[in-house]
């Protein structure tokens, strides 16, 4: 039950955000990988939102972002993207334990659930189809985060692919 209340408020969402301009809907693959939706406005800044699956775990992404097109004249509609934002959800890891008592060792096994709060930085690049309303991008994008497993965490290595169906472009 709780999935589908989840599956349509964001669908309830996505319907909603269409009518706005630059509006874009799709799946990240990568470090975190779920789903992602852009809004982008005409003086080509922008939010992505990531709802993403990492560590057995979820976690909310909320980005700014910033378009800047590559003068690249036989690719139209390749930008740079660079963006700042944060993230909140949580990660499942398994917790194990050894104890020695009167010369005989204890294991002990936990399944830990614990919150997660950190900062993100972005960089990558888009390409808007012209003749279909799809957008791919490639990205980069590093975070911290605090709690979790450790007491702090830095991850260089989320790297993301990702396809989204454009809803109605910028002219």
């Amino acid at each position: 039950m709780r999935y589908l209340f989840t599956v349509v408020l964001i669908l309830y969402v996505i319907a909603g955000v269409a009518q706005e301009k630059g509006t874009s809907f799709g799946l990240r693959g990568g470090g975190v990988s779920g789903l992602s939706i852009q809004f982008i406005d005409d003086d080509l800044s922008g939010m992505e939102l990531i709802l993403g699956y990492q560590m057995n775990g979820f976690r909310f992404v909320g980005m700014v972002q910033k378009y800047r097109p590559l003068a690249v004249h036989r690719i139209a509609n390749l930008f740079f993207v660079s963006g700042v934002g944060a993230h909140a959800g949580y990660i499942k890891y398994d917790n194990y334990n050894t104890k020695v008592v009167n010369g005989v060792e204890y294991y002990s096994y936990q399944r830990m659930v614990s919150p997660i709060i950190g900062a993100d930085l972005m960089m990558g690049f888009e390409y808007q189809f012209e003749s279909i309303p799809f957008n791919i991008s490639l990205d980069y994008k590093p975070y911290f985060e605090l709690f979790g497993q450790k007491t702090f965490r830095v991850d260089f290595w989320d790297i993301a692919f990702s396809l989204r169906y454009i809803f109605n472009r910028q002219n």
